[in-house]
């Protein structure tokens, strides 16, 4: 997993998460609304920080 987030950002934007899991956007945010994927709400948009996402898939 961190040879595959190296290069993007330590947070990230539902299109960046879906872009590495190669599903769509509409489909993160409904992981991201049953709890599956952590994330914070900024106003309207969903930031989901790089470590969070590593931990999410160790547990997995």
């Amino acid at each position: 997993m961190n040879d595959l987030l190296k290069d993007y950002p330590e947070i990230l934007d539902v299109a960046m998460v879906a872009k590495l899991l190669r599903v769509t956007s509409k489909t993160v945010r409904k992981h991201i609304d049953k709890d599956e994927i952590p994330a914070i709400k900024v106003g309207k948009i969903y930031r989901i920080p790089k470590n969070w996402l590593k931990d999410y898939f160790k547990d997995e």
